[in-house]
C-alpha cells in the first residue's frame, strides 16, 4: 500500500511539471530566395523584394496574354505597361522591338516589388521580369507555305539582323537544300532530314526548347525553323538532323505549315 501511494505521488508530480513547462513551439524557417536566375535577366537589382513564380506545367498552363499600353526603352531592357484581363501592370524584358498596342505572350514572370530603374529615376512598386516575350503572331508569319506547297517566293516579315553570306556555305555530305524541302514538303513529312546552314536567329528556352532559324542560301526568303535542345549562337554554321512536321500548332500563336523538330547538331 505504501509503495502504491509513493508511485501515485511520483506520477502526479511529473504531470504537474509537464503542465508548467507548456507545449514546445517549433517555428518554421523560411529562406528568402533572391536568386534571379528564374528570369535570366536584370543583374542590377538592389533593395527589392522577390517573389518567384514556382508554377510548373505545359506552355499554355501558365501562359499570360498581354496588350502593350506604354513603352519605356532602356539600354539593355524595355519596360512595358500592359493589360491582362482588365488588370494593368508593368513587365520588363530584354531589349527588343515592341509594337504599341500589340499583343504578346509570356510565362513564368518573376515578380519584384520596389524595383528601382536608375535610368528613369523611378521606383516600380510592382513589376514582372520576363525572360521571353513573344508576339502573338510569332508563328503565323514564320515558315508559312502556299496552300499548294509551291516553290514560289514567299514574303516574310521576319527581320534578319545577321548577315548570312549563305552562298559560301559548303553543304555537308548527306544534307539536302532548304529550297528542295520547301518545294516538296509532303515528300519529307515524318522523315528525318539533314540540313547545313547558318543560324540567323535563335529564340532560346521557349516551351523547353530552342527555336533555330536556319538559312543555307538556297531559299532565304523562307524562314525555316528547327527546334532543338541544343543552343546555337546566331551567325554559327551548323549541320543538323531533324524530323519534318507539317501543319503543327503549338498554341499561343506558334503555328507552322512546315517545321523541323527534335534537331540534333552534328557539327
Amino acid at each position: 500500500m505504501i509503495y502504491r501511494n509513493i508511485l501515485l505521488l511520483i506520477m502526479f508530480t511529473a504531470t504537474l511539471a509537464s503542465c508548467n513547462n507548456g507545449p514546445k513551439v517549433i517555428t518554421a524557417q523560411v529562406e528568402n530566395d533572391t536568386n534571379e536566375s528564374v528570369s535570366g535577366i536584370f543583374s542590377e537589382t538592389n533593395n527589392e523584394n522577390v517573389i518567384p513564380n514556382t508554377q510548373t506545367g505545359s506552355f499554355t498552363e501558365d501562359l499570360h496574354k498581354v496588350t502593350v499600353n506604354e513603352i519605356l526603352p532602356a539600354t539593355k531592357y524595355v519596360y512595358l505597361k500592359v493589360t491582362e484581363a482588365g488588370e494593368e501592370f508593368w513587365i520588363a524584358a530584354r531589349k527588343q522591338d515592341i509594337e504599341l498596342g500589340g499583343t504578346y505572350y509570356y510565362r513564368n514572370g518573376l515578380l519584384k516589388t520596389n524595383f528601382e530603374s536608375k535610368e528613369y529615376n523611378r521606383m516600380f512598386e510592382r513589376i514582372f521580369l520576363v525572360s521571353n516575350l513573344v508576339h502573338e503572331v510569332h508563328g503565323n508569319n514564320t515558315g508559312t507555305l502556299k496552300p499548294e506547297f509551291g516553290s514560289d517566293e514567299i514574303e516574310t516579315e521576319q527581320k534578319q539582323s545577321i548577315p548570312t553570306h549563305t552562298e559560301e556555305i559548303v553543304q555537308h555530305k548527306g544534307s539536302i537544300k532548304i529550297a528542295d524541302l520547301v518545294a516538296n514538303p509532303a515528300n519529307y513529312e515524318g522523315k528525318t532530314v539533314q540540313l547545313t546552314g547558318k543560324c540567323v536567329k535563335i529564340n532560346p528556352n521557349i516551351m523547353s526548347r530552342n527555336w533555330i532559324h536556319l538559312q543555307d542560301g538556297s531559299k532565304n526568303d523562307f524562314d525555316l525553323v528547327i527546334t532543338s535542345n541544343t543552343f546555337v549562337p546566331e551567325g554559327k554554321t551548323i549541320t543538323i538532323k531533324a524530323k519534318v512536321v507539317l501543319n503543327k500548332d503549338f498554341g499561343a500563336g506558334y503555328r507552322y505549315d512546315l517545321i523541323l523538330e527534335d534537331g540534333i547538331i552534328l557539327e
